[in-house]
């Protein structure tokens, strides 16, 4: 039984759950990278890119007021609200994305689905993510963890059945990809179907209480469309500006430098949830301690990372490479977009200010420079430096915003963090990177020493929590 009110035991049940979820995506590559051409793979990974990005206009920051406004005592109209006004929301928006369907045309090169085809399979999956989406959240609030691990097991398992059936089994390719996504979006929304039948009654539907969340929300979807976009424009901007195949070889090692990203959203689950609580209200020592000890984790891991990838690309199960020959190339990024997501994991620590002082209005400021840096790094470094000139732009855009955070926050709501135990992480893992790279030959020893002292430095955190 986990105590509620232990953080970090919490935090480990919502992340094993959500970790599995997102890790479909890292079992995906060995499939995708041994069964697909470097094109196929390039329009995959855009596919995904296209979904994230729409998916963010879908669910417009109402998950985030779904979390500001849930009180236990009022549950049920404060579900019934959001969730009637988000199926109305999402059909008005699909039947415009159906109007306007023709950009979509550019997957016809892959794709054997006519362009209507497409787009009724994509409005699925982004129909169905977003109701799932929200009632993934409504399973945090309610507090049933394990609700939570069953369906995104189960979520994995399906996903890797599917792909493997479509793609390896019936050779379809793209198009295997596209269908395996469909199914699994709908059966994982029929998992979580029962919460709709036991949380939603029509006649609790509050209009006040919608102006409210409305209100609350707006800020949100900019801010999460110049995230997407901060996420898929070098994806883009590499096919325009170099080829879709250098998209195939700069996805395979995002896919593995994001690792970190998902450690980051899997934080979150419980860290949003944990400091709305009214008795951790303004409480920066407990902030501070979450902080120190995450960001130490967050180094160690990313070094982790950078080391091991290597290594990682030649596994090698009965002649079958855990990521294609073909895209061992990528990898040199993964350093860059792991580190990328440490500053990032720093910025979601900064967020407590934005729901406790009501600064939300601000939130589409930090991701719009973001953007900026991001487009222009991208458009600057790409034609410079190919796919590595685009993981610059990365690191550069979430640089940029955390350090605007950190700088606005010197008036909201100061967080500071153990500078000491941060500055000795980073200090021991590029001394790390930098022998690892310098005598490969010495690695197990320098592997040994580098784990010792980041455990030690881990444990020896002061933690309040």
């Amino acid at each position: 039984m986990i105590h509620k009110n232990n953080f970090w035991s919490i935090t480990i049940v919502y992340s094993i759950g959500f970790l599995s979820l997102r890790a479909i995506s890292f079992l995906l590559l060995p499939l995708y990278t041994n069964l697909l051409t470097t094109k196929e793979a390039g329009y995959v990974f855009i596919l995904y890119t296209v979904i994230a990005f729409f998916g963010a206009i879908y669910n417009h920051g109402m998950d985030s007021s779904l979390l500001k406004f849930y009180k236990p005592l009022n549950s049920k109209k404060i579900i019934t609200t959001s969730i009637s006004y988000s199926i109305l929301y999402s059909i008005i928006l699909s039947f415009i994305l159906y109007l306007f369907n023709q950009p979509l045309e550019y997957f016809n090169d892959v794709s054997s689905f006519s362009t209507n085809q497409l787009t009724l399979f994509l409005i699925s999956i982004l129909f169905c993510d977003m109701l799932s989406s929200r009632l993934m959240t409504i399973i945090r609030l309610l507090e049933k963890p394990f609700y939570f691990l069953i369906v995104s097991f189960i979520n994995v398992v399906a996903s890797l059945f599917l792909n493997i059936y479509f793609i390896k089994i019936l050779h379809m390719g793209f198009n295997g990809a596209l269908l395996s996504l469909i199914w699994v979006s709908l059966i994982q929304l029929l998992i979580l179907s029962p919460l709709i039948l036991f949380n939603i009654g029509l006649k609790l539907f509050d209009y006040s209480l919608l102006k409210k969340m409305v209100t609350f929300s707006l800020p949100f979807l900019p801010a999460s469309i110049f995230f997407i976009i901060i996420e898929m424009a070098d994806r883009l901007m590499l096919g325009w500006l170099n080829s879709v195949e250098s998209v195939g070889l700069y996805g395979a090692g995002y896919k593995i430098g994001a690792i970190i990203l998902l450690i980051v959203r899997a934080f979150n689950l419980n860290w949003q949830p944990f400091y709305l609580k009214d008795e951790n209200k303004n409480n920066t020592d407990k902030f501070k301690s979450i902080g120190t000890r995450f960001i130490v984790i967050l180094i160690f891991i990313a070094t982790m990372i950078s080391m091991l990838w290597s290594l990682l690309f030649t596994v090698n199960i009965n002649g079958v490479f855990l990521i294609g020959q073909k895209f061992w190339g990528g990898g040199v990024i993964i350093p860059i977009i792991a580190f990328s997501y440490v500053i990032y994991g720093v910025f979601i620590l900064q967020m407590p200010s934005i729901y406790l002082k009501n600064k939300q209005n601000w939130v589409p400021y930090f991701w719009g420079l973001g953007f900026i840096v991001n487009l222009s790094g991208n458009y600057l470094l790409i034609p410079l430096c190919g796919f590595y000139g685009a993981a610059i732009a990365t690191l550069l855009s979430y640089l940029t915003m955390t350090i605007f955070l950190i700088y606005k926050n010197q008036k909201w709501l100061p967080i500071k963090y153990g500078l000491n135990d941060i500055i000795y992480m980073l200090t021991i893992s590029f001394i790390a990177l930098y022998f690892y790279n310098q005598a490969i030959v010495a690695f197990p020893i320098i592997l040994i020493i580098y784990l010792s002292l980041s455990v030690i430095q881990i444990i020896n955190i002061k933690n309040i929590i």
